[in-house]
């Protein structure tokens, strides 16, 4: 019995040495192994660091410091319709800047602040060249307002009621004039919101891509002075009248008194659309 205790002693005591052994290797393993990680990892870093900066060096030689990408060229599209010197000032454009280094959304979006750009395009065309496309703002009525001085002045508005100033070498073109608005900024590049104007707009727009209406009626006038309808005078001297909501069914009913009686020998003189069922009309005698 003694011998057989001591034995089984002495083997408790190899396995808990063989335990405490292989622990104490596991531990060094791992200690090298997270050594060895981190020096590839520093490793790996220095070396994208240093393509990073190398392939840096590379394209400012190549593209950003190459006199061959200076810019020279710079057209813009419509040409005659803008000053360039007004579009470079606003896109703060230099010749001798290198092409690749321009930032073109930047320049779109700061030439989209003058007044008279609805939008803009701008490209690239190497070794030297740039484009600048320019949607103009195409006024569909006017307005007269008061300027700085105290005079009264003829200011135009586009689809998007955005205040557009004349040009000097243009003549006055015929448009509908809005009369009523009160309470209006009139500045050139300041958008009115006015919910009764960009009504009559909306109305005006329709009427223009409207066939029957098109050829019906050529709007003279839009006096917003009341505030729960909108009355359009034409160049006949009709006087219509709508309700600033239900847009489309007003012009459908509009379309349908103008098919019945727009070529008729009496002339519309009044339409009243405001009435949900009914539209008074009246003619001259």
């Amino acid at each position: 019995m003694k011998r057989r205790t001591a034995k089984t002693a002495r083997q408790k005591q190899i396995n808990i040495l063989h335990t405490e052994t292989r622990k104490r290797h596991s531990r060094k393993q791992l200690n090298s192994a997270a050594v060895w990680t981190a020096i590839i990892l520093v490793m790996t870093v220095v070396v994208g660091v240093a393509v990073h900066v190398g392939i840096n060096a590379l394209l400012a030689h190549a593209l950003y410091d190459n006199p061959r990408y200076a810019l020279e060229k710079i057209e813009i599209e419509p040409s005659g319709r803008f000053a360039p010197y007004v579009i470079l000032r606003a896109a703060n454009l230099e010749r001798g800047e290198n092409l690749w280094s321009l930032n073109l959304a930047r320049i779109a979006h700061d030439l989209e602040e003058l007044p008279s750009v609805s939008s803009a395009k701008v490209e690239r065309h190497f070794p030297d060249r740039l484009v600048i496309h320019l949607v103009e703002r195409v006024p569909v009525v006017k307005i007269v307002g008061i300027n700085d001085i105290g005079k009264r002045e003829t200011l135009y508005l586009d689809r998007q009621c955005i205040v557009l100033k004349p040009r000097e070498d243009e003549p006055t073109p015929l448009l509908p004039e809005i009369i009523g608005l009160t309470n209006a900024e009139l500045e050139p590049g300041v958008r009115l919101d006015q919910p009764a104007l960009a009504h009559a707009l909306e109305i005006l727009d329709a009427i223009k891509h409207d066939s029957v209406l098109n050829t019906s009626i050529d709007i003279r006038s839009i006096d917003l002075s009341q505030p729960l309808c909108i009355k359009m005078v034409t160049t006949r001297d009709t006087s219509i009248t709508f309700r600033p909501d239900y847009i489309d069914q007003q012009l459908l009913r509009l379309q349908a008194i103008f098919e019945s009686f727009g070529n008729g020998e009496r002339t519309l003189h009044t339409v009243d659309l405001t009435p949900d069922q009914f539209d008074p009309i009246t003619f001259y005698e």
